[in-house]
């Protein structure tokens, strides 16, 4: 999963699991209009205990029978967000089937979206998102990572709807005015990951791998859209296969995009959700891309679907892969210097994220608190510094050895760790307590003691080996590795060296402090590192100096590296002259710089990109710079006027009037509100509403915010509750507290936000 937002409920304690779940079978009724699920499920399980009591997960739901075997009685019960079935006098190791009829009205985890709110759909749609725990709210289901079992849904919408799920497709028929659709998934899976996407598409091809196909499932209309942003997964598919040295492993892959989706993306086991707000027109294709998205979502097939954490306090083992692997995707495509420049990126990420809490812990209140920097970047990390201590051929052989042992399978970190000392024949254990158990990293200091550098770390507990790169003023002198076994230093002779880079490479998560270096050791350091991941650690250094940017930025032969040196250019002619390249990502990228710089020519190159481009989210920034700039009714009216893909400019605009003129905000954002102007303006409207607030001795804005923060769709209600703290009135209170028991966890996140806003005014 690669997130935005969000977080999902988790009671504190869960019952004990007293069974074995190994096929759930779905057959459900969507009905569009009211919003409803009407439903079978039968589990079929294995009990692990005598007179077990089978705790099965259900959100607010009306459950209308359940049956055992078809005819056994048993005593069941509802309390605590669970239904429990006691089955007094069965003994442990019995296989049965339970049955459950039920109807729901979620809040969660299954989303009904009217074709007003789907843009750039033009038909209603619904959706389900199942990670962390919320398939209950359209299930009753085991609703937990660590039982993995086959699947099998039976999906009946209105007919000329296609639906999307796991596994593979068994039929599709009508049947009066309904369409059924028949998937099924016979290898195992955690039940988190069960999926499925109605509505209007188009299942666009994207090629197979070994004769699996590979597919992306676009509303009607925009299938350019999905293949702009997509195409090729069947390539990175073929690249992971042969990283890993295991085959995709399930039956098909497609991706799907979904409106008002809360995250990124989502790994459903051969069926990933992908938010709508990633497609873009074949014309933008020189500044947007999908890739790094799909790369995420399709490494979690591997790493979370094939292998899953067993618990929350190991998500890393799902979501650092999956920030892991696409930088191979990288490399193979773009190259070494793209592929370590993003590298260091994650080490940045991951270095912020550990200063106050380890990789693995146990203290969390809700899973959504585990999804956090530790997970992603920090798990990437540890794989790249593991890989390096490795060598690259045995990491990747341990990988296979991995994938094999626990496919279909739950781990731990220390199942990870067990199996990779096996595989490696190295002890990985200290590894494994410094770098998942512990926060912080390495602290490291480099001073210069007459003919010797000291290289000091103050951390505690950290014990690692790190090379370290002599330099003078023109070339390498020499590199050699020193030991560290907790706080202490060693001694480096400089044999003539001026500078002593630590970890030359890179490849240590850690911080470093210099003695003041020159501009020339600095420059030195650059033309003789080792790779650009070392460059972008350096560039750390000198960006506040222009000269030195400058001197490099026209040294430098990699066109990857040297774009990192545009944000910290100075030299406006070079800008100028970049805005008028023919790689459109140089363009938005110096252009961008000259508005930062607020240099005349920023407006000049700003207002011919935006004259002349035909790439429409080229047009977009360009846009937001000359509003910037000239910060006037009439540029705003442009925007106004203009439409593009993702409607940013309409958006800008009206946040704009919200600025200058709350009168003509007001009248624009209550009719974009009402109605319904497509999904990013609506959103963008209804949080203006907030900021601009009713005119004297109305209380129209108020009423709206109020109506749409009662409502059922999620994603509104949250953008009015926040509105609604925006617009600073405590009569809203009441209704705000009504939702505060919303079944998602960042709605309710919203509504707590909401009230200690207002209850401070």
């Amino acid at each position: 999963m690669l997130f935005s937002l969000g977080f999902v409920y988790s009671p504190a304690v869960r019952p004990a699991h007293e069974f074995d779940l190994k096929d759930y079978k779905f057959d459900v009724s969507l009905d569009f209009a009211a919003e409803i699920v009407r439903g079978t499920v039968t589990n079929t399980l294995i009990t692990t205990k005598d007179n077990a009591n089978l705790a099965f997960d259900k959100g607010p739901m009306k459950i209308l029978s359940v049956k055992v075997d078809g005819a056994k009685s048993f005593k069941t019960s509802q309390a605590d967000g669970y239904l429990n079935v006691s089955l007094s006098g069965v003994k442990k190791g019995t296989s049965l089937k339970v049955i459950v009829k039920y109807e729901a009205h979620p809040e969660a985890g299954i989303y009904f979206v009217a074709a007003k709110r789907a843009y750039p759909s033009t038909t209603s749609l619904a959706y389900t998102q199942g990670e962390m725990e919320d398939n209950r709210y359209w299930l009753p289901i085991y609703d937990y990572p660590d039982d993995k079992a086959t699947t099998e849904g039976i999906i009946r919408v209105p007919k000329g709807m296609s639906v999307l799920s796991n596994g593979t497709l068994v039929s599709h028929i009508d049947q009066g005015e309904q369409s059924v659709w028949h998937w099924r998934m016979d290898k195992e899976i955690s039940t988190y990951l069960i999926s499925l996407v109605a509505g209007s598409y188009t299942a666009v091809p994207d090629g197979s791998f070994k004769g699996k196909p590979v597919q992306i499932w676009t509303p009607k209309g925009v299938e350019d859209w999905g293949r702009a942003a997509f195409k090729g997964t069947d390539n990175q598919i073929a690249i992971y296969s042969k990283l890993t040295g295991i085959d995709y492993p399930w039956q098909k892959y497609a991706q799907s995009a979904v409106p008002e989706f809360m995250f990124g993306g989502m790994e459903n086991a051969s069926c990933t959700t992908q938010t709508i707000n990633a497609l873009f027109p074949v014309n933008s294709k020189g500044t947007e891309s999908g890739e790094g998205l799909s790369a995420h979502e399709l490494a979690h097939q591997w790493f979370g679907d094939l292998i899953t954490a067993k618990n929350w306090s190991h998500i890393w083992v799902n979501e650092g892969w999956a920030s892991f692997m696409p930088h191979f995707i990288v490399r193979e495509r773009h190259g070494e210097d793209e592929y370590n420049i993003g590298r260091y990126g994650t080490y940045q990420g991951a270095y912020y994220s550990c200063i106050d809490r380890p990789m693995v812990r146990y203290d969390y209140t809700v899973p959504m608190e585990m999804f956090d920097g530790n997970a992603y970047p920090g798990g990437a990390t540890r794989m790249f510094m593991l890989m390096h201590i490795l060598g690259e051929d045995q990491f990747w052989k341990c990988c296979k050895a991995y994938l094999t042992a626990f496919g279909h399978k739950n781990v731990t970190t220390e199942d990870f760790f067990a199996n990779w000392s096996k595989t490696s024949g190295v002890d990985l254990d200290q590894f494994r307590k410094q770098w998942y158990y512990q926060k912080g990293s390495p602290q490291l200091s480099v001073t210069k003691d007459g003919d010797n550098f000291v290289v000091e770390q103050t951390s505690d507990g950290f014990v690692f080996d790190v090379d370290v790169q002599r330099l003078d003023e023109n070339s390498v002198l020499g590199k050699k590795t020193i030991h560290f076994d907790g706080k202490g230093s060693v001694t480096v002779p400089a044999e003539g060296a001026t500078t002593l880079i630590v970890d030359p490479g890179a490849w240590l998560m850690c911080a470093v402090k210099y003695q003041d270096y020159t501009d020339s050791q600095w420059t030195s350091a650059w033309r003789n590192a080792e790779n650009a991941a070392q460059k972008m650690r350096i560039l750390e250094r000198i960006q506040q100096n222009p000269h030195a940017i400058r001197a490099l930025y026209e040294w430098e032969k990699s066109w990857p590296v040297r774009k990192q040196l545009i944000p910290h250019l100075t030299d406006s002619a070079r800008l100028i002259e970049l805005c008028g390249a023919d790689d459109e990502s140089l363009v938005k990228a110096a252009m961008d710089r000259l508005a930062v710089m607020n240099d005349p020519g920023a407006k000049v190159q700003a207002s011919r990109i935006f004259a002349e481009t035909k790439n429409e989210a080229l047009k977009n920034d360009a846009y937001r710079i000359l509003l910037s700039i000239n910060n006037d009714e009439a540029t705003a009216k442009i925007g106004w006027n203009l439409k593009t893909y993702n409607l940013a400019t309409k958006a800008a605009a009206l946040n704009w009037y919200a600025e200058h003129d709350k009168a003509k905000a007001r009248t624009m954002a209550l009719d974009a509100v009402k109605n319904y102007a497509p999904g990013p303006v609506r959103m963008t409207a209804i949080s203006v509403l907030g900021r601009v607030k009713d005119a004297e001795g109305s209380r129209e804005v108020f009423n709206l915010l109020i109506s749409i923060a009662k409502a059922h769709d999620y994603a509104p209600m949250q953008a009015a509750i926040n509105a609604l703290a925006d617009y600073g009135d405590k009569a809203a209170i009441p209704v705000i507290e009504s939702r505060k028991d919303h079944s998602l966890h960042f709605a309710r996140g919203t509504v707590q936000s909401a009230l200690a806003r207002l209850n401070r005014r």
